[in-house]
């Protein structure tokens, strides 16, 4: 008999009663919708620049792709292609969601204004990363886990290096000095050296760019030193090229801290996981070692072309007390207080680095609410409201973990930690599959892709246009693919 919902008709039941295989082909589907619908959004608000109107769908194109993995997930349940109970990391993924939520709730107890609540429910003005977008990344993350084709997990790998290629070109059209779109065109009175042209892509700031190019970039190094067909090895490469080129042109840190991560984890498992590397039967490049060290070679001439002509600057590092630059402060008040207004003005005279302010500031709200944090992205509203914060405040904590136990309290810390965990197990036994069948390189591009940005994450921020492509590759961790036979 056809499955039905509630007695109701075969035909508006009808994807109950697809097959097995259309059914992984809507799963990729949407998968890839989560990469190419926020990206649609991303372009709409970065070219539309100062309207509150077009920065206001920031969250609603994540919505509108998280929710529908939330129905999609409920479908493969109910078609009981999937049992949550073999699912450890589900079971973590739900206890974030409950924990989210308490926290959202405790913002409801304590009697805050109307202006809390919605924060809390949708985020800050700017940053939307607020109780709704939580529960859209956990969505994501568990429709990831429902994956079962290698062919499904590439193909998101090819829309998402697609993505990256799309942000590197306008993030290289923001630094050459034109007058295409650019909020980090100049950094007002915070950089006071000269003019300088940063790079954001799509992102929304570089300091979240540098984010998105950690992940894209352990993707597109793994294509690049062990994908079989030489074009799209050729095309992995040349974006993992594009996407340091660009990283240096943000002028942060996070870049090179998650690039540099992806690399030590590269040469750390070409030289562990099997001896001599792969061997491919055609191209010049006939093995993994020799396109590792090209690889190696190029990411060498891009940095000392880039130093040697414009030199390298680091605008979000710390500078010898008495500057009348506050160089490390200058991306992040840029984005926050002089873009969207939603926290205090630097100090002029604190020379004090953004991220000793911020994880002060985070660990004593973590001080104060241990068990439920703040609530869901109320980091700025608490400081903008209190005279003695107001300068200096910011509204993320450049650190995603003190973050976390700041807004949701440290239970949600312990079991983000816990996820973690639980899938780095996975991608260690992934990686001892890899060295038996080194076609399966997609183990060794989620290890360094999600390895990188957990690193990288000690010094950035979550947020809506990143970290949903976060959570989709953290979900595929999960996911029960095909095994090698040995």
């Amino acid at each position: 008999m056809p499955k039905t919902i509630f007695g109701t008709t075969e035909k508006s039941n009808f994807i109950l009663n697809m097959s097995k295989n259309t059914v992984r082909k809507w799963i990729s589907g949407l998968l890839c919708a989560c990469i190419i619908v926020p990206l649609i959004g991303s372009m709409f608000i970065t070219f539309i620049t100062g309207s509150d109107a077009a920065n206001s769908f920031l969250g609603a194109f994540l919505y509108a792709t998280g929710f529908s993995c939330i129905l999609f997930y409920i479908v493969l349940l109910l078609r009981k292609d999937i049992l949550f109970k073999n699912y450890p990391a589900a079971f973590l993924i739900v206890g974030l969601a409950v924990l989210a939520f308490a926290s959202y709730y405790r913002v409801v107890l304590s009697g805050a204004s109307q202006e809390h609540l919605t924060t809390a429910l949708l985020g800050e003005m700017g940053r939307y990363e607020g109780l709704l977008a939580l529960f859209a990344y956990f969505g994501i993350f568990l429709l990831a886990t429902a994956v079962r084709k290698e062919s499904s997990v590439k193909m998101v790998f090819d829309v998402l290096i697609g993505a990256g290629i799309l942000q590197a070109i306008v993030a290289i059209l923001q630094h050459i000095p034109c007058d295409f779109p650019s909020n980090f065109r100049k950094l007002s009175a915070l950089v006071l050296m000269k003019d300088v042209h940063l790079s954001s892509g799509l992102s929304g700031s570089p300091i979240f760019y540098g984010s998105f190019l950690t992940l894209v970039s352990g993707i597109a190094a793994a294509g690049a030193l062990y994908e079989k067909n030489t074009t799209r090895a050729l095309i992995y490469g040349g974006a993992a090229a594009l996407f340091f080129l660009t990283g240096l042109f943000t002028s942060s840190i996070v870049p090179l801290i998650g690039i540099g991560t992806v690399l030590v984890v590269s040469i750390v498992i070409e030289f562990t996981a099997g001896r001599g590397g792969t061997k491919f039967e055609t191209g010049k490049l006939r093995s993994s070692r020799k396109r590792l060290a090209v690889l190696l070679l190029v990411l060498a001439v891009i940095f000392g072309l880039v130093f040697a002509l414009q030199g390298i600057n680091l605008t979000d590092q710390p500078i010898e007390t008495g500057e009348p630059v506050m160089r490390d402060k200058s991306i992040a008040y840029n984005d926050a207080f002089y873009r969207l207004f939603i926290i205090g003005p630097p100090s002029p005279v604190n020379f004090d680095s953004l991220w000793q302010i911020a994880w002060v500031r985070s660990l004593d709200m973590i001080k104060e609410h241990p068990f439920l944090g703040i609530g869901p992205d109320l980091m700025a509203k608490l400081q903008i409201e209190d005279p003695m914060l107001f300068t200096d405040s910011i509204d993320r904590s450049y650190n995603e973990y003190i973050y976390t136990a700041a807004t949701r309290g440290i239970p949600s810390l312990i079991v983000y930690l816990a996820l973690l965990a639980v899938s780095f197990v996975r991608l260690g036994r992934g990686i001892k599959e890899f060295a038996s069948d080194r076609e399966k390189w997609f183990r060794p591009a989620l290890l360094t892709a999600i390895l990188a940005y957990s690193v990288q994450a000690f010094f950035s921020a979550s947020v809506v246009t990143v970290a949903p492509f976060f959570w989709l590759l953290l979900g595929m961790v999960q996911s029960d693919l095909p095994e090698s036979k040995k």
